[in-house]
């Protein structure tokens, strides 16, 4: 018969490092987060209480009068804020958006084609690709203000030379032309960005896919739709998500070769902020642009990830 059992005895023994451990990884972490806090948090909270409130410029933030939701309520009855709110998402960002997937697939199946490889230029394509992106966004801007001006143009001179026009096109001055020629500067810019991901996600796609789908008498066309298309479908989700909240809140492009104009018909959410806030000394009606633009694209964010989530597991 076996001898019973000692009774267990407590562990006296002082509480190890392994018991404090749990405790580093927050202790190292808090200089990132109050650093994220301070550019972020703090920033982010005091627009929304600015949004509620009317304060200039000249004055101090405790110098803000609480004025409720009526920066909203100027907003909806604000004849502009619609017209911007629609140049903002049709021309500035659905548009230019479609114009760089499609543009950006085709150039990215191109640089991809065994005729590059064969010849030994696709590294000097992938360069020359680059090369808008490399270029800071105002010194493209300026570069095709200069391009598309009215009279003395690059652009304007080459079309009377080739009698193609009698006289130049103001094509930043009139309404026909001016929102395609924001919408070319920002797809000419910000194009290479998404042939470069649209590459890489190219590259992922094994060939043994291809290979297979051959083998089934795949064409070329076939094997683009069944393998490349779905192959393709996760990097599409990212680039469209990025590329949509970093132009929806994009100033640059129309402040800088229009302004707004002519007139108010190029207006978009980002001008109209700057407007309110600094030439109508109304930071609490900008702030609250800010708001329903960051709303927006909330929206969408969490709409597109499901429905773009929802796709993925019913296939």
């Amino acid at each position: 018969m076996a001898p019973p059992s000692a009774p267990a005895q407590k562990d006296s023994r002082p509480p190890t490092r392994r018991a404090a451990r749990p405790l580093q990884p927050y202790l190292l972490s808090t200089p990132a987060l109050a650093v994220i806090a301070l550019l972020f948090l703090v920033p982010s909270v005091y627009n929304v209480v600015l949004a509620f409130q009317s304060l200039s410029p000249y004055q101090s933030p405790r110098d803000g009068e609480w004025v409720g939701a009526e920066n909203f309520s100027e907003l909806w009855s604000n004849g502009d804020f619609g017209g911007a709110a629609v140049n903002t998402v049709v021309w500035l960002t659905a548009m230019t958006v479609v114009l760089r997937l499609l543009i950006g697939l085709a150039l990215a199946l191109a640089l991809q084609s065994p005729v590059l490889r064969r010849w030994k230029l696709r590294g000097v394509s992938r360069t020359i690709i680059l090369i808008p992106w490399m270029v800071p966004q105002v010194v493209a801007i300026a570069a095709w203000r200069w391009i598309l001006d009215g009279s003395s143009g690059v652009l304007n001179q080459a079309l009377t030379g080739l009698g193609l026009v009698e006289n130049g096109i103001p094509f930043l001055a009139q309404t026909s032309t001016v929102w395609w020629s924001i919408v070319a500067i920002i797809v000419w810019r910000e194009l290479p960005f998404v042939v470069m991901v649209l590459m890489a996600g190219l590259q992922s796609i094994p060939s043994e896919q291809y290979e297979a789908a051959s083998v089934d008498g795949a064409g070329r066309w076939t094997s683009f739709r069944s393998v490349t298309l779905p192959g393709l479908r996760p990097v599409i989700t990212i680039v469209v998500l990025v590329t949509v909240i970093q132009t929806f809140n994009n100033f640059v492009y129309v402040w800088l070769t229009t302004g707004g104009g002519p007139g108010r018909y190029t207006a978009v959410l980002a001008t109209e902020l700057y407007n309110a806030a600094f030439f109508d000394n109304e930071l609490g009606a900008g702030a609250a642009i800010g708001l329903v633009m960051t709303a927006i694209m909330a929206v969408f964010a969490v709409a597109y990830m499901r429905l773009t989530s929802d796709r993925e597991e019913t296939r």
